[in-house]
């Protein structure tokens, strides 16, 4: 037992560390794909923002275009925008831009930034004075380079680059005044603020739920194989443990089994050793009563110890699962009366009445007789031994065309339930008050099935507690056994 409870500590604590193994993989695989989320969704919602501008720069009048999606035209962006508040001056009562290019130059062509050359375009005035020549273009006209972006567009943007990024998690997209901005994230997470337009006062920052869902279907398989993993090991240590249960548990039966058997060896060798001795020395050769009744104990004693052998020789065959067939034509019923003959003093003796039926007219069967005949001799014993003074005990022999069906019937005292499906195990006994004074080992039906089932037949019991069982037993003919295993093995 201290063998069982340090293995069943161990498997648990096995066990355990699996489990919390897989957690924190899992956990880790987890938490990487939150933040993995949480930037990306950040990195996109930028870039969305950033082309958007780029698209809207492209449109106004003082570029000639911004080529390429790099990160200058991001640079760029914010060196005009600080360009724009150093240079901002008053023309009228307008602020204007103000942009300086070489005087000697037609265009000025600097990382993509195309800025023409022409003295009035589109409300751009040219201004010259020191180094070079002055773009000067009235900010209330240039809206291209001064209004926020429409919402509805930073949301169908967004969410289509979402879908490309393979990013599907509910958002909102909020405007906010830079300038008085104090809103915190109320959500999962958040974007930074992403600043539109030359003057920077505008911004847009989107806001996620959480992204809980999304992580668990990325990993799904993960988790599966974790679950797999753990269930696995758990069934495996579970199948250990009942193994190691089962085998402690008929090492014990086994130590009691040879404890009581040896005992009970002693009793018919000290009987038969008892009989002849008052024979010998007693007189009693010369009264043929006394003679016939010694003789009849002590053939009663050696039959006994012919089945304590035999039983032991069963545990022999059961370990080493090595049950030779050897197989003849006889008729069961003849069998019945033979068995019913060695077992008449034990009838006797309990006052049992014992009756055959039979219905059908073929009884010949084809198997081993010795082994069939240690069948019979185990039912009949425990109909004797499991019933009350003055039992019934009817055999019913049928010709069942396809196969021959036998039943042992008892008004004994029963078999509840919830043990039919369990006598006939190994070892197994009824657990019950009226049998305690019953000898027995639990192997007599475990041989009985064994036995049936080599011959393809089956076993099947119908009891109730103090009414009575009733065994029945099915074998097929020779010429039918394998249709009608065919048919019944399911």
């Amino acid at each position: 037992m201290k063998k069982l409870r340090t293995a069943r500590a161990l498997m648990l604590l096995s066990t355990f560390v699996i489990v919390c193994f897989q957690v924190y993989w899992l956990m880790t695989i987890y938490n990487d794909k939150y933040n993995s989320i949480q930037k990306n969704t950040d990195v996109v919602f930028r870039e969305t923002l950033y082309k958007l501008q780029v698209d809207r720069f492209e449109k106004d009048s003082l570029f000639n275009g911004l080529p390429g999606e790099n990160l200058f035209t991001v640079d760029m962006m914010n060196v005009l925008k600080k360009r724009i508040n150093d240079t901002g001056h008053l023309i009228g009562n307008k602020k204007s831009i103000i942009i300086t290019i070489d005087h000697n130059a037609d265009t000025t062509i600097k990382q993509g930034l195309v800025i023409k050359d022409s003295f009035i375009r589109n409300n751009v005035f040219i201004r010259r004075g020191g180094v070079g020549p002055t773009f000067t273009r009235s900010i209330k006209d240039s809206s291209q380079l001064y209004d926020s972006i429409p919402l509805h567009v930073i949301i169908g943007s967004f969410k289509h680059e979402l879908s490309k990024a393979n990013i599907d998690i509910p958002f909102t997209i909020s405007k906010i005044n830079i300038s008085y901005d104090t809103s915190k994230c109320n959500t999962a997470f958040c974007t930074g603020i992403v600043p539109v337009g030359l003057f920077g006062l505008i911004g847009y920052k989107a806001a996620f739920e959480s992204p809980r869902l999304v992580i668990f279907k990325s990993i799904r398989l993960q988790i599966l194989l974790s679950l797999l993993l753990v269930a696995l090991v758990s069934v495996s240590f579970l199948f250990l443990y009942r193994n190691l249960i089962a085998q402690q548990r008929l090492s014990d039966i086994k130590n009691e089994f040879i404890s009581n058997i040896t005992h009970e060896l002693k009793t018919p060798i000290a009987t038969v050793n008892v009989a002849i001795e008052a024979l010998q020395n007693f007189g009693a050769l010369y009264d043929p009563s006394r003679t016939k009744e010694y003789l009849d104990i002590s053939a009663s004693e050696l039959q006994r110890l012919s089945l304590l052998v035999d039983k032991v020789l069963k545990i022999s065959m059961f370990e080493k699962k090595e049950i030779t067939l050897e197989k003849e034509g006889f008729d069961i019923v003849q069998l019945f009366k033979e068995v019913m003959a060695s077992m008449k003093l034990q009838f006797e003796k309990q006052h049992a009445s014992f009756e055959i039926k039979l219905s059908g007219k073929n009884f010949i069967i084809d198997a081993d007789k010795l082994h069939m005949t240690s069948v019979i001799y185990n039912l009949l014993d425990n109909a004797l031994k499991y019933s009350k003074e003055n039992s019934q005990i009817v055999v019913h022999v049928l010709d069942q065309t396809q196969y021959l069906e036998f039943r042992v019937i008892d008004n004994g005292i029963g078999i509840a339930s919830e043990y039919t499906h369990k006598i006939f195990e190994k070892f197994f006994r009824v657990p019950a008050e009226d049998t305690q004074n019953a000898k027995g080992y639990g192997l007599g039906l475990s041989y009985v099935n064994h036995i049936i089932q080599r011959h393809q037949g089956f076993v099947e019991v119908e009891s109730e507690l103090n009414r009575g069982s009733t065994f029945k037993i099915k074998i097929p003919f020779a010429e039918a056994a394998t249709i009608y295993y065919d048919n019944n093995r399911g």
